[in-house]
């Protein structure tokens, strides 16, 4: 057994393997031991040469305990989708370290968020400057994701939501595509399900048919136009401002 371990915290993606980087890929193939959601393991599992431990929600703070304790004799990845840095488990990584003072020898792999791999199916709906909501409220009180809602429409960015609704919390994506037509009427908005992995579905929808629409579900993200962006053809597309100071 190595008298010295290693925790790699890695982003393996939006769950197709073109969009694991390299690194990520390396750090699996490496580790003694694989620890994460089982969906998430799924996708990793044929890159797995040591043991793998699995579990599901709810699970995450047993899952980080147990990967920093394997972590101190042995190579663990940790592994996270999208990106463990953007609503993944890299902040639960370090907050336990620091509040436990675990001396661990750890390393944060990024990974395609869905936020970019959903997006160029789209067209080009973030070029410029936007903002990410998560609509889930196990975490974080509903009453702080609509002020940071409100917040980011008021200011004009484009903004892309995450965890937009469960089948235990239908209500947030009402209240929240309800707050969008507040303020910018009952726009288009882009719709990506199951962004680069099988069951990719991508729609062009008014704030009203995602609210009596049963199409959203937690592996989807919804983008919200500024008042810059346009649609046409299916696509969407927010300028990056050339046409100011060019000819295009």
């Amino acid at each position: 057994m190595r008298s010295q371990g290693k925790l790699y915290i890695v982003g393996i993606g939006p769950g197709c393997r073109e969009l694991m980087t390299l690194k990520a890929k390396k750090a699996i193939e490496s580790s003694d031991y694989v620890i994460g959601h089982k969906r998430y393991v799924d996708f990793v599992r044929d890159l797995v040469k040591g043991k793998i431990i699995e579990s599901g929600m709810g699970r995450e703070v047993e899952r980080v305990r147990l990967a920093v304790e394997l972590a101190k004799n042995n190579v663990v990845s940790l592994v996270s989708g999208g990106d463990p840095c953007v609503y993944g488990i890299a902040p639960l990584v370090i907050e336990y370290i620091q509040s436990k003072g675990v001396s661990v020898d750890y390393e944060i792999i990024p990974g395609v968020s869905a936020l970019n791999s959903a997006s160029p199916l789209l067209g080009s709906p973030i070029s410029g400057d936007h903002a990410v909501v998560s609509l889930s409220d196990l975490l974080v009180p509903w009453e702080i994701i609509e002020r940071r809602l409100r917040k980011a429409l008021e200011g004009d960015f484009v903004i892309a939501i995450y965890n937009p609704s469960s089948r235990k919390r239908k209500g947030n994506l009402e209240k929240a595509m309800k707050i969008v037509m507040e303020h910018r009427g009952d726009v288009f908005v882009g719709v990506v399900k199951n962004a680069c992995r099988e069951g990719e579905e991508v729609r062009i929808m008014k704030c009203s048919e995602v609210i009596s629409s049963d199409f959203v579900d937690m592996s989807t993200i919804i983008f919200v136009p500024n008042s810059e962006t346009v649609i046409k053809n299916g696509m969407m597309l927010t300028p990056r401002g050339y046409s100011r100071k060019y000819e295009v």
